[in-house]
């Protein structure tokens, strides 16, 4: 059965990559990925990445979308993320904020 797991990460972005930068080492993002466990799910969000120039350090956080408390107002945007992933029934990336940000 699949399941949407939302995953926290802190990622390096190589200058490569397609997502803004503004010169942050570490940038922070929440994706939504579908898939039959924990483990898959992180394999399948690391390969996405890392084709895009992005490189994980660290999962932060990995939870199922049907367990967590999100919040309307989350800067993440995980309910448009969520929504999307179920649309396409495919990876979401999200939204990535860089440390300067935070």
């Amino acid at each position: 059965m699949t399941t949407y797991w939302v995953i926290d990460t802190k990622c390096k972005v190589q200058p490569e990559s397609t997502l803004p930068q503004d010169g942050s080492a570490y940038y922070y993002g929440r994706s939504v990925v579908p898939a039959t466990s924990q483990e898959q799910a992180v394999a399948l969000l690391t390969g996405a990445l890392e084709d895009d120039h992005t490189i994980i350090e660290e999962i932060l956080q990995i939870i199922s979308a049907d367990e967590g408390d999100w919040s309307e107002d989350d800067e993440f945007e995980v309910l448009e993320t969520i929504t999307e992933a179920k649309e396409n029934e495919a990876i979401a990336l999200g939204c990535f904020i860089s440390e300067k940000t935070l």
